[in-house]
């Protein structure tokens, strides 16, 4: 939350931009009439020679000696009294409720949830239950967090974070949100939104009624969608078998409508700003009234997800990708020059992607769009905000004096240099650009491959994607985010058959190496499964490597020669390393180096291990696999030293598997050779063309090997968050987005966008029957 928040030092000129506009021209004379009323219910006065307060607020709360639930209940009194009137034609859409020991129901499992008081909806966002009258946190409008004691406003602003996040993950409806926070007679207002959170200058409500009677108007007489409400999804409530009642959400995409049926993917992150994608299985219904099925219906994927504005969109990423392809076949057809991307590949290489291009056959490798939608833009920051990550800092401890009559004091008062040392800001403000909705249908209803039960499918749907990825690479484009929430392993419903899908190009684009000097790549991808350049923002390739001959190794790859050959010659002088790593085509590949590590491990540990086994193995896990933007040490041996990876396989991987192994340590090597044989050349295309055959070969023979294998299948989702050395072994990731600590250059040109984040595996956790979304976790504000 540090990266994304903001304060504006000023309210009409700052934070009144936030507050929802209720279309009111003279809002002092509004504020006037308002006074009067709380003066007629005796809940304002104004003696003479003294300033207007409201009748319980003379003092400070602190000063009442009473507790925190009776000391703020007057609010709801002023509240009532101003929600109980007519506004530019609005009636109240809330009123404040102090409910501060009731949980709220919600959706997702896992947690309990309750605030000291909220705005709720006069008019329920939720269906009518037959079996539960419980108020539910949909309706929860904006929460409200109360302290008696200004030095717990940290306490209190993490447990108001903490309510809005959760309201946010937990209500697909939820675009934004507002919040308050009250300590003593010290207020702030707060919004939370995709795009950025941004808190209102402190105030004093006892010494300025009319700023609260201005903010509580504002929000009490906002409509739902004012108040951050979608109104392109809603929810309905569903009879099956007659009495269960399952919640479902109809969205819309353009003029059609989708129900989900069930979940797939809930990002629910600790972090409100960012992409926030959820993934649903839904059919197409005739409106958001009524749910019939449309003719001929099937199921499909509906992703949600908020993109930069600005940014282009899955289906146009699709497209841009497709069209490159479509004029490469042109020109082969006309016989016209190699693609450059078939520099240094095998002339059987060549054939197969030459065939796929004139059959246009590639579209199987990727998902078929059907309908996608572009939404409303969040908020943009006004001029003046600015960013403060420190909102949620605890304040300094101070030293307590020695009570000692004798001691030398002269111990208190020594120098250190690190006294002179301030602390650095880990990365340049950002510039917080307004992101915008985006949804998008696609055809086919696929699994994700964290999901797929069997190691033979997990290979296959493998092996498709990496040629997935060499398309993209003959049409020039980085995916630069391989995870196993982007590989879908999909089943032909006629033929049965599985093939793999490449999925989730948001991040994708156009490689253009030329554009290193001056830019900054901002680092995209899963943390478990992002190439160590990329997450450590150093090259492997060291020129001081030239002094060493680099062993030759056996196998099949017409470049195996020139690697055992690259030595002092290939190493002639010392290039001089650009400033930052540009994500290239080798970084995609190597994160299905470590998607397949990863499953060998943590999706097929051995059953037969002693506890200290076990405890080491978690460790080892850990040392390779962290949700962390920061390279763990150990993943980067693994890659690049000799014999480190062999260890770890033959120590950890079970048994039976050890024969397919041998290839994966082939495969390390030849990710590392190719690093080192490239040097810091990254826009030569002949140093990547050969890598895909060499991954795709290894898969092909593991599909072949395991078709004639009995298996058991692999370990299923884990609740546990992180596969630490106290987590489960058999944890299995989903994305997850959290902000992003990297290295810049020093030039900002060409700095572009919001999205400084990358996605951290989360653990796909456990559902019942009453839920398909997953679980929450507790405590999200810390």
């Amino acid at each position: 939350m540090r990266s994304e928040m903001i304060v504006c030092s000023t309210w009409e000129d700052g934070f009144y931009q936030y507050l929802p506009d209720i279309g009111v021209s003279d809002m002092d004379a509004e504020i006037n009439r308002a006074v009067t009323d709380l003066m007629q219910e005796d809940l304002l006065c104004e003696e003479k020679g003294q300033p207007l307060r409201f009748k319980h607020y003379l003092y400070p709360p602190s000063a009442l000696q009473i507790g925190e639930e009776m000391c703020f209940e007057p609010l709801v009194s002023i509240c009532g009294v101003l929600a109980d009137r007519t506004l530019n034609n609005r009636k109240a859409s809330s009123n404040l409720v102090q409910e501060p020991r009731k949980y709220n129901m919600v959706e997702t499992d896992g947690a309990n949830f309750k605030v000291d008081a909220y705005l709720r909806l006069q008019q329920s966002t939720m269906p009518k239950m037959e079996t539960t009258s419980e108020q539910h946190i949909a309706d929860l409008a904006v929460p409200c967090e109360y302290k008696l004691k200004t030095k717990d406003a940290v306490q209190n602003r993490a447990q108001l974070l903490s309510a809005a996040t959760f309201c946010m993950n937990d209500d697909p409806r939820r675009m934004h949100i507002y919040g308050i926070t009250v300590e003593d007679s010290t207020m702030a207002v707060w919004y939370f939104s995709r795009s950025h959170s941004v808190k209102s200058p402190d105030f004093d409500f006892v010494e300025d009624p009319r700023r609260y009677i201005r903010i509580m108007l504002s929000l009490l007489f906002a409509n739902e969608e004012e108040l951050g409400y979608d109104q392109t999804v809603r929810r309905h409530l569903e009879r099956e078998q007659k009495k269960i009642q399952n919640v479902c959400f109809v969205y819309q995409v353009g003029n059609r409508y989708f129900k989900t049926r069930k979940a797939i993917f809930d990002d629910r992150s600790l972090c409100i700003t960012g992409r926030a994608t959820r993934v649903w299985e839904a059919i197409e219904v005739r409106s958001f009234q009524n749910l019939q099925h449309v003719d001929k219906a099937t199921p499909m994927v509906l992703k949600d997800v908020w993109l930069d504005s600005g940014s282009k969109t899955e289906s146009e990423n699709l497209r841009g990708v497709f069209d490159e392809l479509k004029e490469i076949a042109k020109g082969l057809e006309k016989g016209g020059d190699e693609p450059e991307a078939f520099n240094g590949m095998e002339d059987g290489q060549k054939e197969l992607l030459r065939q796929c291009l004139m059959k246009e056959s590639w579209t199987q490798y990727f998902l078929s769009v059907v309908c996608d939608w572009q939404g409303r833009e969040s908020k943009k920051v006004p001029e003046g905000a600015q960013h403060f990550p420190t909102l949620f800092d605890l304040p300094p401890s101070t030293s307590t004096p020695s009570s000692h009559p004798h001691a030398d004091r002269s111990r208190a008062t020594t120098s250190h240099p690190g006294n002179r040392l301030q602390p650095v800001e880990e990365q340049p403000p950002r510039h917080y650009r307004p992101k915008r909705q985006y949804r998008v249908v696609f055809s086919e209803v696929c699994e994700a491959l964290h999901d797929v039960r069997t190691l033979q499918d997990v290979a296959i749907a493998l092996r498709d994607c990496v040629f997935a990825l060499q398309l993209m690479f003959v049409a020039g484009w980085v995916h630069r985010d391989i995870s196993t929430g982007n590989i879908y392993a999909f089943t032909d419903p006629k033929s049965q058959s599985t093939r793999g899908i490449l999925a989730d190009l948001e991040y994708a684009k156009p490689f253009k190496p030329k554009d290193v000097e001056g830019s900054s790549d901002p680092k995209t991808g899963t943390a478990y499964f992002m190439a160590v350049e990329i997450q450590k923002q150093v090259h492997i390739y060291d020129p001081d490597w030239g002094k060493t001959p680099i062993r030759g190794y056996e196998w099949g790859s017409v470049i195996s020669s020139e690697l055992s050959n690259t030595g002092e010659a290939a190493c002639q002088g010392k290039p001089k390393a650009p400033s930052f790593v540009l994500h290239n085509f080798q970084h995609d590949l190597e994160s299905i180096f470590w998607i397949v590590l990863w499953t060998l491990l943590a999706r097929f540990p051995p059953t037969q291990r002693s506890t200290e086994d076990k405890r080491k193995f978690k460790a080892e896990l850990y040392s390779i696999f962290q949700n962390t933007s920061t390279y763990p040490p150990n993943r980067e041996r693994v890659l690049t030293q000799e014999g480190n990876l062999e260890s770890v396989l033959q120590t950890w991987v079970s048994g039976i598997l050890q024969p397919i192994t041998k290839e994966l340590q082939v495969i390390r090597r030849v990710l590392k050779q190719a690093y080192i044989v490239r040097r810091f050349d990254i826009g030569d295309f002949s140093s990547y063309s050969w890598l895909y055959h060499e991954m795709r070969s290894m898969l092909a023979s593991w599909v072949a090997w395991l078709s004639n294998m009995e298996l058991p299948e692999l370990t299923s989702c884990s609740s546990m968050q992180d596969p630490g050395p106290v987590a489960a072994s058999s944890a299995v990731s989903s994305p997850n987005q959290v902000p992003v600590k990297r290295e810049h250059s020093q030039s900002t040109a060409s700095r572009s966008g919001d999205d400084q984040i990358f996605k951290v595996p989360r653990l796909p956790e456990a559902t019942d029957v009453a839920s398909s979304r997953p679980r929450h976790r507790k405590n999200s504000a810390q």
